[in-house]
């Protein structure tokens, strides 16, 4: 690139990161067991690959606005149409509700840690991130609500919880993202994770407040991850707006829609996965903990572990030297919860 193009760029895409730094994961060495990424560990439904047939005969034509994977999920979550928004994956609608309400300089309020893609997209857009640090005992990490509340602002515009929160697996009750929400101008709600979390179902919130914006998968407890199919609740109006910062018609396509549809469908088989991921993750946590490491109480398809005295670098490259990719985020290892023989791997290898 010569200097002329480079000087062109915006100052955030000369300070962000790569994405493929981010992703490195991704294209690690096939033949490791890859508990890095909170992928399932299983394929979807078998329903699906009969819906994925079926949309090839669909793939010539652009995808409905109104997709029935739209209806339907309005329909099982009491909804009206306007209060469902489909985008690929979560992280788009994410990423399009900052930049729909984010301009330079405008407050957010995070919890820390937390995904580290919200900090990169928000860097993108220039806002001031407050950063509210988790509490952390022995054995898990809670959010600080009076922290949070207390720290915004006249200045604050958005405030971000992640529940179940990655990666250290905690969540917020009903009455605690109430208590957010009262104090939160705009309350964004990523709830990726809140199939693993069944005591808690955040979308109620939607019928009950017009400035929160619940956001939800199909990557996680229905195994798309592949596909990217996400759904955000909230406001009509919210979400019309939200919507023009997403590729116009439909960003996602007529085989990932047949996908979603049904693999919302097979309740009994997205009721048995989380089954599994809950009863695994109990056994894996009590074994790492049984190895002498700090591993935190999570309600994800996930663990935390703090391995100190070594760093996280160091833990994950022994487990590597094992067999096993797991994920580094700052100072803890992040280790997915897959099937039972990886799992088995995952603890042979510590």
């Amino acid at each position: 690139m010569t200097r002329k193009v480079e000087s062109l760029l915006v100052p955030a895409a000369q300070r962000l990161q790569p994405a493929s730094v981010y992703l490195a994961h991704l294209d690690a060495d096939p033949s490791l067991v890859r508990l890095a990424s909170n992928e399932s560990a299983e394929p979807p439904s078998p329903r699906v690959a009969a819906a994925l047939a079926e949309a090839y005969a669909h793939a010539h034509r652009y995808p409905s606005l109104l997709p029935p994977l739209r209806r339907e999920l309005a329909a099982r979550l009491e909804l009206d149409v306007g209060q469902v928004l489909i985008g690929a994956g979560s992280t788009e609608l994410i990423d399009a509700m900052f930049r729909a309400f984010i301009r330079a300089g405008d407050e957010v309020v995070l919890p820390s840690p937390s995904w580290p893609v919200y900090l990169t997209r928000l860097t993108a857009l220039e806002a001031a991130v407050v950063k509210v640090p988790l509490r952390a005992d022995a054995s898990r990490f809670v959010y600080d609500i009076d922290a949070l509340t207390q720290a915004i602002t006249p200045e604050t515009k958005l405030v971000v919880a992640c529940t179940p929160n990655n990666p250290t697996g905690n969540a917020l009750s009903l009455d605690e993202l109430r208590a957010l929400a009262e104090a939160a101008p705009m309350l964004l709600v990523d709830a990726a994770y809140a199939e693993f979390d069944p005591a808690v179902d955040p979308s109620v919130l939607v019928h009950e407040l017009g400035h929160v914006v619940v956001t939800r998968t199909f990557s996680k407890a229905h195994s798309l991850a592949g596909l990217r199919v996400g759904y955000a609740l909230g406001d009509p109006q919210v979400l019309d707006y939200i919507a023009r910062f997403l590729v116009p018609g439909s960003s996602v396509g007529v085989a990932a829609l047949a996908a979603a549809s049904a693999a919302l469908a097979d309740d009994e088989y997205t009721r048995e996965h989380v089954e599994h991921v809950i009863a695994e993750r109990a056994r894996v946590t009590a074994a790492l903990r049984a190895h002498g490491l700090r591993a935190f109480d999570s309600s994800g398809n996930f663990v935390a572990v703090d391995p100190a005295p070594a760093t996280a670098e160091e833990a994950a490259g022994m487990i590597r030297d094992g067999g096993v990719l797991v994920r580094v985020l700052g100072d803890l290892v992040r280790i997915t919860i897959g099937s039972a023989e990886q799992n088995d791997l995952l603890i042979s290898a510590l």
